[in-house]
C-alpha cells in the first residue's frame, strides 16, 4: 500500500491517492483531480473508489470528476448527499488490492463525520484519514455549524479523538484533511501535514488534555471568524458540484474588456502584491492579494460567485488564482490583463495612499479624522485600540455603506487595512491605509 499526499496551499488542505495493486482510491479530493490523475497514471492503476470524511465547508469537493470517470463514492451514511453513492457506516469498509479502508463513525467537526484506518493485509492499521478529526497538534473546528451545536460537538470531538486512538496502534500515521492554513482547523495546527499517533498523544489537545473541560477551553477559545463562503459549499457538496471536466483557463483581455467589464459593474480584483497596488491600479478596481488567506477574503469581500475580472503580474499568477476560485466555486472569472498590459496602453491609474506609524500616531491622537480598525472581532476584544472605530474587515459589506467619506485604515499588520482601503477607494471615499504596520505599534 501506497499513500500519496496532495496539498492545496491555498485552502490548508490535503488529499490523499492510496495505491494498492492496480487499484487506487482518493480520500477527500479536491475539485482539481488532476493531480491524482497524473500519480495514478504514473503508477499505471486505476481511481476505483473516493472516499469522503465530511461533507466539506470550506471547498468544493472534486468526488463527482472523478465518478465521472467511473470511480465509486463512498460517503458518511447519513451525509444527505443527493447524487449516487454508496452510504458507509461505522465499521463499514471497502477491500481494494492488498489495503482495505475501514470506517470509523468520528462526529464532532460535522456531525456525519467519518474517519478511515487504513489497513495492510495483514489486517494491520497503518495509518488513518481522520478528516477534521484529529489535525496535527489540534483538532477541527467545532463551531461551524453555529453556537447552538458547538458545545455538542466539541463533546463529540474530544470521545471521537479517543476512539480513534484507541483503535490504532502508536506508530500508525495521522492523515488529517485540514492543517496549518486552513479555517477549519482550531489554532495551534502545526506545519506538518502528517505524523505518528505517538506524537500527537502527547501533544494533541484532543488526545493529551486532562479532562473534556479542558479541552473545551482550548477548542473553543479561540473566535476566529468563518469565511462568508463556507456557508455555500456544503449545500453544493450535497447536491454534487457541476462536473467541469477540468479546471476553466483564463483568457487574456485587452484594456478596452477590462474598461468594459468595470463599466458593466464586474468586480475588477487585483491579486498582485499590496505594495505594487499601492505604487499604482487600474481606477475601480479593488485589492486582495494573491497569499494564504486569499479565498477566505473573497468569500467575505465579495458575493459568493460574483463575475469577477482579474489584475495580475503575468499569466502564471491569473492560472494559479482562477484555480483556487474554481475551488471554491467562483467559476465566472471573465479574464485577466497584466499590469504591463494595461500600464502600456496609457489608460489611466491611480496610487493608494499611505501613512508610517508617526503620521498614524499622530491622526490617532488628535482625532482629526475618524480611524478604522479592521482587525478581526476577537483581536480587538483582545487588544482594543482607543480611538479607534471598531469595524471588522470580515463584516465589511455591511458596514461599507456608512463607512465614513475620509478615515485613516488599519488593522494589525496592514494585509487588511489595504484591502479595506481599496473598497473604500472604490466606493468614492477619500482614505488613508495604515499598511506598514498595525494596531500595536499604535498602543505603545
Amino acid at each position: 500500500m501506497e499513500i500519496l499526499q496532495f496539498v492545496a496551499d491555498s485552502l490548508g488542505d490535503a488529499s490523499y491517492l492510496v495505491v494498492a495493486g492496480d487499484s487506487a482510491a482518493v480520500v477527500d479530493p479536491q475539485r482539481d483531480i488532476r493531480p491524482f490523475q497524473r500519480a495514478a497514471a504514473e503508477r499505471g492503476v486505476t481511481i476505483r473508489y473516493v472516499f469522503e470524511t465530511h461533507v466539506h465547508n470550506d471547498y468544493l469537493s472534486g468526488g463527482r470528476e472523478l465518478a465521472a470517470l467511473g470511480a465509486r463514492v463512498l460517503v458518511p451514511a447519513n451525509s444527505g448527499i443527493e447524487f449516487p453513492h454508496i452510504p458507509l457506516g461505522d465499521s463499514g469498509e471497502i477491500t481494494f488490492g492488498d489495503a482495505t479502508l475501514r470506517a470509523i463513525a468520528a462526529p464532532g467537526h460535522t456531525f456525519e463525520h467519518m474517519a478511515y484506518a487504513a489497513v495492510d493485509d495483514k489486517s494491520r492499521p497503518v495509518g488513518a484519514f481522520t478528516g477534521g478529526a484529529l489535525l496535527m497538534a489540534a483538532a477541527g473546528r467545532s463551531d461551524l455549524l453555529g453556537p447552538d451545536h458547538s458545545e455538542e460537538l466539541t463533546r463529540l470531538q474530544w470521545e471521537s479523538a479517543h476512539r480513534i486512538a484507541s483503535l490504532l496502534p502508536p506508530s500508525a500515521e495521522i492523515l488529517p484533511t485540514h492543517g496549518a492554513g486552513s479555517f477549519c482547523s482550531t489554532t495551534g495546527s502545526s506545519m506538518e501535514r502528517r505524523g505518528p499517533l505517538s506524537l500527537e498523544l502527547q501533544r494533541n489537545p484532543a488526545l493529551a488534555s486532562s479532562s473534556l473541560d479542558v479541552f473545551r477551553s482550548i477548542q473553543l477559545g479561540s473566535s476566529a471568524p468563518i469565511p462568508g463562503y463556507y456557508r455555500h459549499m456544503a449545500p453544493i457538496n450535497r447536491s454534487g458540484p457541476k462536473v467541469f471536466g477540468a479546471p476553466p483557463i483564463p483568457r487574456a483581455l485587452e484594456p478596452a474588456a477590462i474598461a468594459a467589464l468595470l463599466a458593466d459593474g464586474v468586480d475588477l480584483v487585483d491579486v498582485r502584491s499590496r505594495d505594487d497596488f499601492a505604487v499604482a491600479h487600474i481606477p475601480g478596481s479593488v485589492e486582495i492579494a494573491e497569499g494564504g488567506s486569499f479565498l477566505a477574503y473573497v468569500g467575505w469581500l465579495l458575493a459568493f460567485n460574483a463575475p469577477v475580472a482579474l489584475v495580475v503580474k503575468d499569466e502564471a499568477q491569473a492560472a494559479r488564482v482562477t484555480l483556487d476560485l474554481f475551488r471554491i466555486g467562483f467559476e465566472d472569472v471573465r479574464g485577466f490583463v497584466t499590469w504591463r498590459t494595461w500600464s502600456d496602453s496609457a489608460r489611466p491609474v491611480e496610487p493608494a495612499e499611505f501613512v508610517n506609524v508617526e503620521q498614524a500616531n499622530t491622526i490617532l491622537r488628535s482625532g482629526s479624522i475618524p480611524v478604522l480598525d479592521v482587525r478581526f472581532a476577537y483581536e480587538q476584544d483582545q487588544r482594543p485600540l482607543a480611538g479607534a472605530t471598531r469595524l471588522p474587515v470580515d463584516e465589511l459589506p455591511g458596514w461599507l455603506p456608512t463607512a465614513p467619506d475620509r478615515a485613516l485604515v488599519i488593522c494589525a499588520s496592514g494585509e487588511r487595512a489595504a484591502m479595506a482601503a481599496s473598497f473604500l477607494q472604490r466606493s468614492g471615499r477619500s482614505v488613508i491605509a495604515f499598511a506598514s504596520g498595525g494596531a500595536e505599534d499604535l498602543m505603545s
